[in-house]
């Protein structure tokens, strides 16, 4: 995998949980498992010979704004390398996207990312009467250019996707299960096959303990990363389904994103283990 593409990783991770059969509106309103104004925040380590060196910082935030008179949610993510490892490879990066609240329906979606000397921008709007995406691109060596994309039903952005993902019951699964999720990225809709791995205690960096639900993925040919490489995700096992712990197995190491901050969360956190 390319160095660096934590934030992008990072959505992948949060979004394993999508299942391609869309969840009717009236199931999902008023069930979200998070609310407006929450924030969330991750630290993003590298494997770097015997010890985990942490590099970078990844939040979350969820803000209301309206759109066509309807409220929408606006969701906002940004990535960034700490300053002290800019010289090395500097990385800020930023994912938004407004999506209806009453069925998470994606609406407009945006990727701003810089990584080193690599710059890419894609702008997405959705026009779901006639089911396509138009996208607004720019990238370093290919210039401006623009896409249309055709998008089934049931897709998401991959940010939207974090989000539909932790308001889905999951209560129903068995281990070894599979799912199939799809996503808008990098001009493609992409199918990526999960893994419920059952039910997982695990203790985070700041040594406290979370009841988790487990989950794992691992890529083909075909997608942003190299084949074989697996994803995995433990996400807190109570109403806010809050990922705890991300881990992607590469072959040149690994790489780790741990929870290391929230506020503002929709309801009790229960799955913490005193």
């Amino acid at each position: 995998m390319k160095p660096n593409k934590f934030l992008l990783l990072l959505l992948i991770t949060l979004g394993l949980l999508s299942q391609r059969q869309k969840v009717p509106a009236q199931s999902l309103q008023n069930k979200y498992a998070f609310g407006l104004h929450e924030t969330l925040e991750f630290t993003v380590s590298y494997h770097w010979g015997l010890i985990w060196i942490d590099a970078g910082i990844v939040d979350f935030k969820v803000s209301e704004k309206k759109h066509q008179s309807e409220k929408a949610f606006h969701f906002l993510s940004t990535g960034r390398s700490f300053r002290k490892f800019d010289w090395l490879f500097r990385v800020r990066d930023t994912f938004e996207a407004v999506t209806y609240q009453k069925d998470l329906s994606p609406v407009w979606f945006r990727r701003h990312t810089h990584e080193g000397g690599y710059f890419i921008l894609n702008e997405y709007t959705f026009d779901h009467q006639k089911r396509i995406v138009t996208g607004k691109n720019s990238e370093t060596g290919k210039g401006s250019f623009l896409d249309t994309i055709p998008f089934p039903k049931n897709s998401y952005d991959v940010l939207t996707a974090t989000y539909a993902a932790r308001s889905l019951d999951f209560g129903k699964l068995k281990p070894s299960d599979t799912l199939q999720m799809q996503m808008i990225l990098d001009g493609k809709v992409f199918t990526l096959p999960i893994v419920y791995q059952g039910k997982e205690v695990i203790k985070n960096r700041d040594g406290i303990r979370y009841n988790c639900i487990k989950f794992s993925a691992i890529l083909d040919r075909g997608t942003m990363f190299k084949a074989g490489e697996q994803l995995i995700v433990w996400v807190s096992d109570d109403k806010n389904k809050v990922p705890v712990m991300m881990e992607a197995k590469i072959r040149v190491g690994s790489i780790k994103i741990h929870l290391s901050g929230h506020e503002n969360l929709r309801h009790p956190l229960t799955s913490l283990i005193k």
